[in-house]
């Protein structure tokens, strides 16, 4: 008889797990900013913000995504993910309440730290939170099929959403702000009903003490080398398309397209993330010269083929597969990390992808001052290839770890 009910504890407990993957593609669905493209027009119509205070503004929120993210990592270890996330949605979700009551350039900052700093708990925590669940579930080995499909219901949703909220803005001001704010209070109800694998599933806290340990455990030599390599790339996929509208703008597509341009760009999003899992079946090296191809070869083709739909065709195709390239990557490095410090590990490697933004940006920025559109994609691209190839040869003379990841 009570050989039956732990049984029937545990038929329930995994079904209560099995939840957790619906309710993580709801998360993506509501963890966005509706009113991101209506930030800019709120604070400098109702707050007569300056160009030089949104600049402030931008360099804030970057300073405290990279301050915060290993900190907030070890945190989500030392205490558990269950606390970061709750801790994270709950400073986020008031932050579109600023744009609307306090519209000025002390709101604007207050809200994007208050934003960004909630995001650095969830960031890596969320991640990490999904592992333990799909391992407690003996699922693990799905980790990129579930995540990748999960971030294409997100995409598809956000096509809608991030059409409809803004239109509201000419209704009231306030709106697209209001349903912002009911989203990401959505988002907090969400990481409040997930059921959390048991400490005894996660690793003992006892484990997770040390913040030198963490620190041991996740900057190693191996790691260190896959960060860069990963940094660099997520940097030119995310600030690489940063001219792509006044890029297609100069090649002569019509403003009018580029709105097509961006839904087009979640699609192809969306159907890379449905698929994304395919990639497990190559060898990991491949994969990461597949990545390094894909990512130079699309820049490489905007600035040497003068055609705009070619042009255009390739900045859907580098903007769709950066939404979800990352997800294979974080599937490995939870497959080769015998330690605890699971949220630490994604925390370090999104703070290498902000320091490639920092690279990419810069170098982008100035290629295309220096050469014009065309010309200085084609030398970003092939900056973007030789210097790739490069890293990838770093990484495989220093990666060891090697029959597990680099076969």
């Amino acid at each position: 008889m009570i050989n039956g009910m732990m049984m029937s504890m545990n038929s329930a407990y995994q079904r209560k797990l099995e939840r957790n993957i619906p309710k993580y593609a709801w998360y993506k669905v509501f963890t966005k900013r509706l009113y991101l493209p209506l930030i800019t027009v709120q604070l400098v119509s109702a707050g007569n913000v300056t160009v030089a205070e949104l600049a402030i503004i931008a360099v804030a929120s970057s300073l405290t995504q990279a301050v915060l993210q290993l900190p907030t990592g070890y945190f989500a270890d030392r205490f558990g993910n269950k606390a970061a996330l709750i801790t994270g949605a709950a400073i986020s979700a008031p932050s579109p309440l600023l744009y609307v009551f306090m519209p000025d350039f002390w709101g604007g900052l207050t809200a994007s730290v208050m934003f960004f700093g909630g995001y650095a708990f969830q960031s890596g925590a969320i991640e990490a939170f999904m592992h333990d669940t799909l391992k407690s579930l003996n699922r693990d080995s799905e980790y990129s099929k579930i995540m990748g499909r999960s971030q294409s219901y997100g995409l598809l949703a956000n096509i809608v959403l991030i059409a409809l909220v803004p239109a509201t803005y000419a209704v009231h001001p306030s709106l697209p702000f209001l349903i912002g704010f009911v989203s990401l209070l959505v988002m907090l109800c969400l990481v409040i009903s997930f059921t959390y694998p048991t400490q005894e599933e996660t690793a003992a806290v006892a484990q997770k003490k040390s913040p030198l340990a963490a620190v041991r455990s996740v900057v190693t030599l191996q790691n260190v080398a896959l960060f860069i390599f990963i940094g660099i790339l997520t940097g030119v996929t995310n600030k690489g398309v940063e001219y792509r509208e006044l890029a297609l703008q100069d090649f002569g597509i019509a403003a009018a397209w580029l709105g097509i341009v961006l839904s087009a760009t979640s699609l192809v999003g969306a159907l890379a993330g449905w698929f994304i899992h395919a990639v497990e079946k190559l060898r990991p090296s491949w994969f990461f010269a597949l990545d390094v191809l894909l990512v130079g070869g699309t820049l490489v083709v905007v600035g040497l083929v003068h055609d705009i739909y070619v042009s255009a065709a390739s900045f859907i195709v580098l903007g769709g597969y950066s939404r979800v390239r990352l997800i294979p990557y974080q599937a490995q490095l939870f497959a080769v990390s015998h330690h605890a410090y699971k949220a630490s590990l994604m925390s370090a490697l999104s703070l290498f992808t902000l320091i490639g933004d920092i690279i990419a940006i810069t170098v982008v920025s100035n290629l295309i001052n220096e050469h014009g559109y065309a010309k200085g994609y084609y030398l970003f691209g092939t900056t973007v290839l030789v210097t790739g190839f490069i890293l990838l040869m770093f990484v495989l003379a220093t990666v060891r770890w090697s029959k597990d990841y680099i076969k």
